[in-house]
């Protein structure tokens, strides 16, 4: 009994020493964290954190935060400060990111004296005053210029948001040029552009300038002058030389011979150069046409364009043969053979003879084939008059008909008809061939 009663008190303090252990152990354990993260990202980088008044660091930056609300300052030079309100729960992962926009600002340029040019990376942007806006932080410059002052850069830097003003000063670089000529009253043209007539005396800019001096009827004279700042150059009693003048000759019919003063020139067309001013009596003579006699004044440096309708103290004989393809003679010298005209069957081009002397003439047709093989005809040619002779006929064979016997029969082939031909052997005489009986037509060629 006793050892009962020992055993079961041993193994109740056995049991309250347990559950004295088990609760040491747990009052003494630690609850688990909970973490909050941010990631603060700019774009561009490394701008300045702030938070809470505190600068802790630059982007991109990772922070281990507490749950909560904050106000995020981020900063760059040459950017605008960027607030950012960012609110955190516990246990939250955010990886933000913030654009920052650049900070500009506007500069006025004045210039003294007023008006000048501006130009600006590569613009120009006008006459001053001007502005120019929204400049980023950083280093500029710009032109200025204005006709009769020396050009200026002005220079400046934008590093904060204020608008600055910029004054430049233009000095002048003006001389007195003076110009005289002999004779005056010629144009004066500078570097290109027109700026007057002698005499001259005006103020342009310093410099090397090429002066150029025109008067009509003279050779223009070049000179080149250097003209200093508040000094004076001349140009004085500057001589122009008399121009030379041209005449070109041109006549119809041409190949006419020039004479000029009574001095042979050659044949027209014809262009004479190098002559000096004054009257001159031009002459043509061409054979078969009367001879052009012209008075003509050349002012200095002119160019004259002459033409001269020459009159014909001949005649002509304008030719139409039928058939084409006829060799024609001219008081016994071959002048050509007709040629086939296009537009009308059996008839020839105009064959044009010219230059034929007053008086009677005679013109003879042939062709070897022809019956006869030749004929004359007599004409007379008047002074500038053109005979026409039309309708001069030789009968010739254009044709061979080859018959389905083997018969040949060369003749003149009059109509072409469906069915049949009508044929004319020799002159005069006609009668019609059915084709059926021809084999084949062998076609003559119209010249000989």
């Amino acid at each position: 009994m006793n050892k009962f009663i020992a055993a079961t008190r041993n193994l109740l303090l056995f049991t309250a020493a347990a559950m004295m252990l088990l609760s040491v152990s747990a009052c003494g354990k630690k609850p688990k964290e909970i973490v909050t993260r941010l990631t603060v990202n700019s774009t561009p980088e490394k701008a300045a954190v702030t938070i809470r008044g505190r600068e802790i660091g630059e982007t991109p930056l990772k922070l281990k935060v507490r749950p909560g609300v904050y106000l995020v300052k981020l900063s760059l030079p040459g950017y605008k400060n960027s607030w950012q309100k960012i609110e955190m729960k516990p246990g939250e992962q955010k990886n933000l990111t913030f654009p920052l926009e650049k900070e500009t600002a506007a500069v006025l340029i004045t210039c003294k004296p007023d008006t000048a040019a501006v130009k600006f990376q590569g613009r120009n942007l006008g006459s001053t005053p001007v502005v120019i806006r929204d400049l980023p932080h950083g280093e500029y410059k710009a032109e200025l210029s204005r006709h009769g002052f020396n050009p200026q850069t002005v220079t400046w830097r934008i590093d904060s948001p204020l608008p600055k003003r910029i004054e430049g000063s233009l000095d002048s670089n003006l001389g007195t040029l003076i110009i005289s000529s002999v004779p005056s009253n010629a144009e004066v043209i500078m570097d290109g552009k027109s700026i007057g007539r002698t005499p001259f005396r005006d103020q342009v800019e310093e410099g090397k300038h090429e002066i150029e001096l025109r008067r009509n009827g003279y050779v223009s004279l070049q000179k080149s002058v250097q003209v200093r700042s508040k000094g004076i150059a001349k140009l004085d009693k500057q001589v122009l030389e008399v121009k030379s003048g041209s005449i070109q000759i041109k006549s119809a019919p041409s190949g006419a011979k020039i004479l000029i003063n009574g001095k042979n020139y050659g044949d027209t067309p014809f262009s004479i150069s190098n002559l000096k001013p004054g009257t001159y009596s031009v002459r043509l003579e061409k054979a078969g046409f009367d001879p052009a006699v012209r008075k003509v004044n050349l002012p200095a440096g002119e160019n004259l364009d002459l033409m001269f309708n020459l009159d014909s103290n001949t005649g002509g004989v304008d030719i139409v043969t039928q058939p084409p393809g006829i060799t024609v003679y001219l008081d016994g010298r071959q002048v050509g053979i007709t040629e086939k005209d296009p537009d009308h069957k059996n008839i020839s081009k105009v064959l044009k003879i010219r230059n034929l002397s007053m008086g009677e003439h005679r013109i003879t047709l042939a062709h070897k084939r022809a019956r006869p093989e030749k004929k004359n005809i007599s004409f007379t040619v008047q002074k500038g008059k053109v005979v026409r002779l039309t309708n001069l006929n030789l009968w010739i064979p254009n044709a061979v008909l080859v018959r389905t016997n083997g018969a040949r029969e060369t003749g003149r082939i009059i109509q072409d008809l469906p069915s049949k031909y009508e044929f004319e052997p020799s002159p005069g005489v006609k009668f019609t061939v059915e084709k059926s009986s021809v084999k084949k037509v062998e076609h003559l060629p119209e010249s000989e």
